[in-house]
This record gives structure tokens, C-alpha cells and sequence, in this order.
């Protein structure tokens, strides 16, 4: 395994482990001056407006790294030819989100700067995420971590200078989000070093999202099954419910910011090893440490969570117990989150299609059934148990399909720490 992997490992897991920190410093000054219900208006802006960044490029951002180093199409032409998509749809989602919005069909609470902020959230976003990923694929990602990591420590920087001067409120806290995404793009832009010329390649095109509209599906599925249960808690109990819900999910949640480091390392890797005996020893390897951190995490975090309302504050009490339930799902979930890129780079995104489809259904019926029974607590089951099919589903592939042995999965040994971590 090549010392790069381990330093970008490694990056990840520091990279990650200061959001960690810092972001739970945050959460809690944020919820403290905000309270569930404004707490809970600014949540829902930045769902909605996150879920256009993530989806709303159709699944072209998804097929960078696969063409670039599997179809070996010019790195200058693709990235011409993708941007310039990218700009095309962003035109078109502007019209429909504001046509939307003036008709009263969407975010009528919301006034027209924070519809344009949101916009502008979405085009940085759509820029960012297609720079991240050429710096995944050329394993430059200790570069990218250092930028991501910079614009984060302003941001909460920013959050508290707005919270000692008394200004931290639902507005503050959105456009400090909107900015961070700006100076991300900005920043991984101008280090990619490559310049823009507008370009048109329908056949390029028409194969990307062939292939990258399986992983935009798949996406698209595993993000709405992170988030149907607070859509379900807004519907059915209200903005208050869904503003303490989604502390529960912001602390359950953290957990997922190592697996997620990993998944970063590991599919640039992936894309550049030679053979096929390598990949599967990085993958298991990985996926180990990975369960591992998260199991260790957990138990850490479950009682842990018994001090939301001192630290949060009291309204935020009944996020005690669906933080714990969260907890324990979102273990089994980092298995699923690591195995994916395997499949991903063989070019069989299929796999992942299939149980994400799975599990978003599979969520939704029960938050149906249980948030009118249990409220919130419901929500957390449901998707806990969610989680733990997702986990499960990918240790059955590997192990009858992919021809993995169990114990290669999750027997850690000393050897296995030395090969992942830098000596």
C-alpha cells in the first residue's frame, strides 16, 4: 500500500476529526441562541438547497472520475464539456426555483434573498463538488483537505465572533453556510489550474450520465434515506419536533465524517492501483479501520448523549434518546458507506443502486407507521434499522458474491494498523 494512501488516511481522519471538535462546538451555540423552531427554519432552507447541490447536476459530477481514469478522455475537454453542462442545468433549476417560489409552491416563508443565496449555494456547490473530485482522482486530496480545512476553521470562526456580538441568528447562520461553499469552490478552483472554455460533446455527454446517472440514482436514494424522517417529522409534528430532531441527527451524524474521509482515500486509490488482489486488501483493510473507529465512536457517544439538554439546552431534551438509537445505526451504515467505492470504480454502481432503493423504501414505510405512534423516537428507530440493513446488505455481497472471507472483514490485527496508518 503506498505511503500516499496512508498520508491521505490519515489527513482525512485529522481533516475530520477538527470538524468533529469544532462542529459540535457549533451545533451547540447555534441551537442555544436559535432555539427548536428558528433552529429548525434554517434546517429546512438548507435541505432543501443542499439536496439541489447534491442531485441537481443530474449525475454528472458522479461520472468525473470514472471517465477520466477509466475511458482516459482528456482531462482539459471533459472538464470543458462538464462545466458547461453544469451551467446549463443551474440556468434551469434558477427558473424552476423561482417560478416555483413566486407561485407559492415551495419555501413561501422564506424571503427572496434567502432564494437567491440558496442559488448561489447550489452553483458553488455544483462547482466545488466537480473540482473535489478531479483532486480524488489524482490522490491530491491531503492538498484539498488543507483548503476545506482553512474555510472551516473561518467559518467557525465567523459563528462565534456573530455569537459574542449577539448577532448569531437563523439569517446569520445561513448565509455563513452560503459563503463557506463560495470560498470553497473558489479555493479548489484556483489550485486545479485549469482553465474554462465552454465546449459541447453530446456523446460524452450521453455516456456520462449513463454511467453517472446510476450513481446520481444511488445518491439520490441513500441521501433522501438520510433525510425522509425529518421530512416525515416536519409534515406530521411540526418545525419544534424537526429542530430537535435534527440535533440528534447532527450528533449521530458526525460519526459518518470518518467513513465518508475514508471513502475519499479509498476510491482515489482504487482508481490508481494496479491489480486486483490490491484493491481487495486496501478495501478490507480500510473498511476495518473504518467499523472500528465508528463501533468506538458510538459507544463513546451514547452516554455522551444524556448531556444534550446541559450542554444544548433543556428544550432540547427529547433528543436524548433518538441520538442514541441514531448512534448505534449509523455503525452499521459506515460499512456501507466504505464497501460502495469498490464497486464504484469496478464500474458496477448496480450494486449500490439496488440497496439504497431498498433502504429508502424500506425507511419510509416505517417512519409512516411509527413517528404517529412514537414521534420522534419513531423516526430514530426506523431509520436505525435502516441503517443496519444497509451495513448488512454489503457484508452479504462481498462475502457470497465478491468471494471475501468474514474474518478478512473484521479481524484487525496489528499488521493491519502499520499498513493503513504512516509508520
Amino acid at each position: 500500500m503506498k505511503r500516499g494512501y496512508k498520508a491521505n488516511i490519515t489527513s482525512n481522519l485529522i481533516n475530520q476529526a477538527t470538524h468533529l471538535v469544532l462542529g459540535l462546538f457549533t451545533s451547540i451555540l447555534i441551537a442555544r441562541v436559535l432555539g427548536p423552531e428558528r433552529h429548525g427554519y434554517v434546517t429546512y432552507i438548507l435541505l432543501f438547497f443542499t439536496l439541489m447541490t447534491s442531485y441537481g447536476h443530474l449525475g454528472l459530477n458522479n461520472a468525473v472520475m470514472y471517465f477520466h481514469k477509466r475511458k482516459n478522455v482528456d482531462a482539459q475537454h471533459l472538464f470543458n464539456v462538464n462545466i458547461t453542462c453544469l451551467l446549463l442545468i443551474f440556468a434551469g433549476l434558477t427558473v424552476l426555483t423561482v417560478g416555483g417560489w413566486k407561485l407559492g409552491l415551495f419555501l413561501v416563508d422564506y424571503p427572496l434573498p434567502m432564494i437567491a443565496g440558496g442559488l448561489v449555494f447550489v452553483l458553488a456547490g455544483f462547482f466545488y463538488y466537480n473540482n473535489n473530485a478531479w483532486f480524488i482522482a489524482s490522490e491530491r486530496i491531503r492538498e484539498s483537505n488543507r483548503y476545506n480545512l482553512s474555510v472551516f476553521l473561518l467559518k467557525t470562526a465567523s459563528i462565534f465572533a456573530f455569537w459574542m456580538m449577539g448577532f448569531l441568528v437563523a439569517g446569520t447562520n445561513f448565509w455563513i453556510a452560503v459563503v463557506t461553499m463560495i470560498l470553497n469552490a473558489l479555493l479548489l478552483q484556483i489550485r486545479l489550474k485549469r482553465g474554462l472554455r465552454l465546449a459541447w460533446d453530446a456523446p460524452l455527454l450521453k455516456a456520462e450520465f449513463r454511467y453517472g446517472g446510476i450513481l446520481y440514482l444511488a445518491a439520490a436514494f441513500d441521501h433522501l434515506h438520510l433525510r425522509v424522517d425529518q421530512l416525515f417529522i416536519k409534515g406530521m409534528l411540526g418545525l419544534e419536533h424537526l429542530g430537535v430532531y435534527s440535533m440528534a441527527v447532527v450528533i449521530s451524524e458526525l460519526m459518518f465524517l470518518i467513513p465518508l474521509s475514508i471513502n475519499s482515500a479509498l476510491t482515489g486509490r482504487l482508481y490508481n492501483i494496479e491489480g486486483e488482489d490490491a484493491g481487495r486488501t486496501v478495501l478490507t483493510r480500510t473498511l476495518k479501520l473504518s467499523f472500528y473507529v465508528c463501533m468506538g465512536l458510538t459507544l463513546v457517544g451514547i452516554p455522551l448523549a444524556l448531556l444534550i439538554p446541559y450542554v444544548y439546552g433543556i428544550a432540547f431534551k427529547g433528543a436524548i434518546l433518538p441520538s442514541m438509537i441514531l448512534l448505534l445505526g449509523a455503525a452499521f451504515a459506515s460499512v456501507a458507506r466504505v464497501s460502495a467505492p469498490y464497486f464504484f470504480t469496478s464500474g458496477r454502481p448496480l450494486v449500490h443502486l439496488r440497496i439504497t432503493f431498498f433502504c429508502l423504501i424500506t425507511n419510509t414505510l416505517l417512519n409512516w407507521i411509527m413517528i404517529p405512534i412514537w414521534g420522534i423516537n419513531g423516526a430514530a428507530i426506523s431509520s436505525a434499522i435502516s441503517y443496519f440493513i444497509y451495513g448488512s446488505y454489503y457484508i452479504t455481497v462481498l462475502v457470497k458474491k465478491e468471494g471475501f472471507q468474514l474474518r478478512d472483514l473484521f479481524a484487525l490485527s496489528l499488521d493491519d494498523i502499520r499498513m493503513i496508518l504512516p509508520q
